[in-house]
């Protein structure tokens, strides 16, 4: 028995708009992978211009986090206090990323006041890739953040909250 007219035409509808679907999707690859590559091309550049501007700092001067010590004649250099131990508690290993690449913000400084490079924002987050947000565009919690946070209330229910100061405490009753 032969197919109606209607029946045809809607069938070709629906193959026309799977193709067209499959070939926006090929394509959204296609752009996504150019992006990740000329991303990955700049990084490198970025890489290769730090390298240089570190490579023409005073060999003498010790970079740290904060910024560039001072070193003395004889070589020293300015030590900081050890201060106290790190505190001791619950090891949380959620949400950490074991590759994470961070930016020292002394030397992008020192780029950038060699003219280097033009922003240093920018350039961090060409080096340590893209921040997750802590809202969503329409302004919600995250879910993950919301579950984290209603498990912790949770937990707080259940076993008490902790007790922060014991005058604040002595000052309520």
């Amino acid at each position: 028995m032969a197919k109606k007219k209607r029946t045809v035409r809607k069938d070709n509808i629906l193959k026309k708009l799977i193709e067209d679907e499959k070939a926006q999707e090929a394509k959204h690859i296609e752009k996504v992978k150019a992006k990740a590559e000329l991303r990955e091309e700049r990084k490198a550049e970025l890489l290769e211009k730090l390298q240089k501007v570190a490579d023409g700092l005073d060999p003498s001067a010790v970079t740290t986090a904060a910024g560039i010590a001072q070193v003395d004649a004889s070589g020293d250099v300015a030590m900081k206090p050890a201060g106290k131990a790190s505190k001791q508690g619950v090891i949380r290993k959620i949400g950490k990323t074991k590759g994470k690449v961070r930016a020292n913000k002394a030397l992008l400084k020192v780029a950038k006041q060699q003219g280097v490079i033009h922003n240093i924002e920018m350039a961090q987050r060409l080096l340590e890739g893209k921040k997750v947000r802590k809202f969503t565009p329409d302004g919600q919690e995250r879910k993950r953040d919301k579950r984290l946070r209603i498990r912790r209330e949770k937990r707080e229910r259940k076993c008490g909250k902790p007790k922060r100061n014991r005058s604040d405490s002595d000052d309520e009753s």
